[in-house]
């Protein structure tokens, strides 16, 4: 991570990464949440599972990368890596991971998380040279993302804010709240302090999104529909294994300045 990305990162709370992707891998990425988006709820392999409610407009999967392999391949991206390592510390973990469908228009994800007050599970902080963010999320869109077709958005610099969000959770009651457009291909990795969400979709073109949120090394799985199976490491390579093996040891980070 040079000293240009650190800057926009601490900055705004996130950093754009062009063209990250493999085109091979974007296109059997996709061909795989072909399948799953078509499939009935009923016949997802375990520990997929509908996140939310289901609808014609909007599908939420929890859990995608173990739905199949063609997914493990995001999960040591260099250029993510990179990234997540400066600001999670040398020890560090993928903790979860989901997908998130639209094509109707009018769908949007709320706004959630923030400096203040803390949450326990997302914090972010500088101190003593070296950046902490205990929960970073790398957003993979499978498709162009443009402000119509519902994008991901963010307040910048709220990871840091020290007072409450005056404003409501719909994007449109949020006047500083900026789009963060996308091609399919690159990669927005925030801290999950950023208050974050969407705008708001007009578009008929499908949006598909893929997140791979990786968290200290020694944070549990999220919880709720949001962890990994019980055998999970009997899936992966033993270089995916230790990205995903919780963590039971701290290790001093390297020093930043």
């Amino acid at each position: 991570m040079n000293d240009e990305q650190k800057y926009i990162f601490d900055l705004q709370g996130y950093i754009v990464l062009k063209k990250v992707m493999p085109a091979k891998v974007l296109a059997e990425c996709n061909e795989a949440m072909d399948r799953f988006e078509a499939m009935e709820t009923s016949d997802y392999p375990h520990p997929i599972s509908v996140g939310g409610t289901r609808s014609a407009a909007h599908l939420a999967l929890s859990n995608i990368v173990e739905g199949d392999p063609v997914f493990h391949q995001l999960i040591d991206l260099p250029e993510v890596l990179d990234i997540v390592k400066t600001v999670s510390g040398d020890t560090y973990r993928l903790n979860h991971t989901y997908s998130i469908s639209r094509w109707g228009p009018g769908e949007c994800t709320h706004l959630h998380f923030h400096g203040t007050p803390l949450v326990p599970k997302c914090q972010y902080r500088y101190h003593n040279g070296r950046m902490l963010s205990t929960l970073t999320k790398a957003v993979f869109p499978m498709f162009d993302a443009g402000v119509e077709d519902g994008c991901f958005a963010v307040i910048p610099g709220s990871h840091k804010s020290n007072f409450p969000r005056p404003w409501g959770d719909h994007p449109d009651e949020n006047p500083v709240l900026i789009p963060v457009e996308a091609e399919a291909g690159d990669c927005i990795i925030f801290t999950e302090a950023l208050t974050h969400g969407s705008v708001v979709k007009t578009s008929e073109r499908p949006r598909r999104t893929l997140y791979y949120c990786y968290s200290i090394g020694w944070m549990p799985d999220w919880g709720d529909s949001l962890f990994f199976s019980d055998n999970v490491l009997d899936k992966l390579s033993e270089e995916h294994r230790d990205i995903v093996r919780l963590k039971t040891e701290y290790v001093e980070p390297e020093h930043q300045v």
